[in-house]
């Protein structure tokens, strides 16, 4: 019987423990906002300037992708930071690098994410728009049914989708726009006027625009379709377009050292608590209850980067590979898999 007042007593301390964990837990460090005063270019030599709201009397910092270096914050008043960074030589930020602030305070960490671009709207859409994969064309195709006055000629070109197409005749001045009639598929008629000169050697340009890029097909009228994604298909079979570069954090899993450490903490920490039986149940509590919380604390700070690159094949499949650190890709880069990563093939 003299063991249940043991018991008891280790139950309260128990509770009031778990109390005393939840009240800790609602101590952590909050931010509030997180912003950028957006630049026109990241150039050498431009000067960024973070602005971070949150919790008072901490110590603030931010990471930009790109650059080694950690920015540190300044508590300009009372829960207001403010810190900027200038761009050198050696950095290779881009405009669509994460950026990350991270708030500590008495101990404990917060971080967020910046919700803004680093440019202003107008140069990220430019940037944006340079990114943007290159206007492929896939199939050009001419069919006639003569050269002269009257007949007519059948014009099919197939390839990026919501473009712009044109094709131009050697020995006419006609310039025939192409209609888009399903996604990818653009077709037009042209009958030829009795002050055209074409022949069967007449050359056909096709030309198709997105955005501001543009692609060009030359071909013989009469010559067979051209379909340079399908020989580059059957030449390469590993051969693709980058489609994104994506940046993910990895959670490190758990092992024995942060259990065993804070196993050993807890241990310690029960040793101090009650005497004989409590304080053996104490340790036992102790023991667990750091091994968990070391287990956790191990969790946290074992964390990574990886960088996912998905390539769009010329078989039209769609293949994603891992990179422990920056491949130095870009969207619309030309690319090859090889040994399960993507290398350039420009």
């Amino acid at each position: 019987m003299a063991l249940l007042p043991t018991l008891r007593a280790l139950l309260l301390s128990a509770a009031t423990a778990l109390a005393g964990t939840a009240a800790w837990a609602q101590t952590a460090p909050v931010i509030r906002t997180f912003t950028v005063q957006q630049v026109p270019a990241l150039t050498p030599g431009t000067e960024l300037v973070f602005q971070l709201n949150g919790t008072a009397a901490g110590s603030a910092s931010v990471t930009l992708d790109g650059s080694a270096s950690v920015i540190a914050l300044s508590e300009t008043r009372a829960g207001q930071y403010e810190g900027s960074y200038t761009l050198s030589l050696r950095d290779q930020v881009k405009f669509n690098s994460p950026v990350r602030a991270a708030l500590r305070v008495a101990g404990l960490e917060t971080q967020a994410a910046l919700g803004q671009t680093l440019l202003t709207a107008s140069a990220h859409q430019a940037a944006l728009a340079a990114a943007a994969p290159a206007p492929v064309i896939d199939y050009f195709g001419t069919q006639a049914s003569g050269y002269t006055g009257g007949h007519d000629i059948a014009l099919r070109v197939q390839g990026t989708p919501g473009a712009k197409v044109a094709l131009t005749l050697a020995g006419s001045d006609a310039r025939i726009n192409l209609a888009e009639t399903q996604p990818g598929d653009y077709r037009a008629q042209y009958t030829v006027r009795s002050r055209d000169r074409l022949s069967e050697r007449s050359l056909a340009t096709a030309t198709l625009t997105s955005g501001s890029k543009t692609v060009q097909l030359q071909k013989a009228l009469s010559a067979a379709p051209l379909q340079p994604t399908l020989a580059a298909r059957q030449s390469c079979a590993s051969c693709g377009v980058v489609q994104a570069v994506n940046v993910v954090e990895v959670k490190g899993e758990p092992g024995y050292v942060g259990a065993i450490a804070g196993g050993v903490a807890g241990a310690v920490l029960g040793n101090q608590i009650g005497k004989g039986d409590g304080r053996t149940a104490a340790r036992i509590l102790g023991a667990v209850g750091g091994a968990y919380a070391g287990r956790e604390i191990e969790k946290n700070v074992a964390k990574d980067k990886r960088y996912e690159v998905t390539v769009r094949l010329h078989d039209g499949t769609v293949q994603t590979v891992q990179h422990t650190e920056d491949p130095g890709l870009k969207t619309g880069q030309p690319v090859k898999i090889v040994d399960g990563r993507a290398v350039a093939n420009d």
